[in-house]
């Protein structure tokens, strides 16, 4: 399992340099703005979303499946859809291109597959399950699949809703290496840099070096009063108790010992490290999220 990781350029002042490219993530909205939507004029920025695939034959599979070609398409157009704040505006987008392709089920399952890639798989930079929710919302409705196929992407619609930006995050209980249990609830501070890891991913480890490492980052998550909660989730006690050198004294250093937070879904871990920042309230700032977005959070909030 992969994630990117920073290549440290410290001091913290070029840190600015990433708040260009974070991009804010919105809430999805309920099912009737979509009425809503349809009443308020289209802009140039919605007319050229809602006409981005006019002119692409989704007939042609030989061009659907040229990566230049399809590939390329889909990816300027999630690029658009990142930069559409309204969840209405991005499902009727989404239901148009998917319309389109469905008269071609070679096609339509293509596409499938890409957004899936790109919006979703754990290894994906562009990793974005805001935009994948309206993707699942057509798949769950769409009779293009079977009742057995649309079954299929509830779970993962049902995972994508959880612990969302605002929302406050999914609660549990995890057990120190004193044997004591505490909760994600009572942890006190005024943010909450949540991260799932497992001992043996090397990209985790990697994050918890620069984490722990870097004079800079530790001052800076010093003087915002950052509390590091490291979980372990997977479930292997020898292996948690044999790594606990690694991570600083500072941080909380937690271990699932139910397998709660797998058992029941209570995050979705489908990369390690999977990173989190809360609030003083435990509400979501940022969601499966990298340092790098998480320190230009900061100098954005904090300039």
């Amino acid at each position: 399992m992969k994630s990117p990781t920073l290549s440290f350029w410290l001091p913290i002042c070029v840190v600015a340099l990433f708040c260009c490219s974070c991009k804010d993530k919105t809430k999805g909205k309920q099912k009737s703005e979509v009425a809503q939507q349809s009443a308020k004029p289209i802009s140039t920025a919605d007319s050229t979303l809602f006409h981005f695939w006019d002119k692409f034959a989704m007939q042609d599979t030989a061009q659907v499946k040229n990566p230049e070609k399809g590939e390329q398409h889909l990816a300027d157009f999630i690029q658009l859809l990142a930069q559409t704040p309204d969840s209405a505006t991005r499902d009727k987008a989404v239901d148009l291109m998917l319309d389109k392709a469905k008269i071609n089920r070679t096609s339509f399952d293509y596409f499938i597959k890409q957004y899936e890639h790109y919006l979703y798989d754990g290894n994906s930079p562009l990793r974005n399950d805001v935009l994948y929710e309206s993707v699942l919302r057509y798949l769950i409705k769409t009779d293009v699949l079977s009742d057995l196929e649309k079954e299929a992407y509830r779970p993962t619609y049902k995972l994508v809703l959880r612990n969302k930006e605002g929302q406050t995050a999914e609660d549990f209980s995890y057990e120190l290496a004193n044997g004591k249990k505490q909760k994600l609830s009572e942890t006190k501070a005024k943010y909450t840099f949540l991260i799932f890891y497992d001992p043996d991913c090397s990209h985790c480890k990697e994050t918890i070096q620069q984490l722990r490492d870097t004079p800079q980052l530790v001052q800076l998550f010093t003087q915002l009063q950052v509390q590091v909660l490291a979980i372990d989730p997977w479930g292997d006690r020898t292996k948690w108790k044999n790594y606990q050198t690694e991570l600083s004294y500072q941080w909380i250093n937690g271990f699932d010992s139910e397998s709660k937070i797998l058992s029941f879904n209570l995050y979705d871990l489908k990369a390690s490290p999977t990173i989190y920042l809360l609030d003083e309230n435990k509400k979501v700032l940022l969601k499966d999220t990298y340092l790098q977005q998480v320190i230009a959070y900061f100098v954005k909030t904090n300039s």
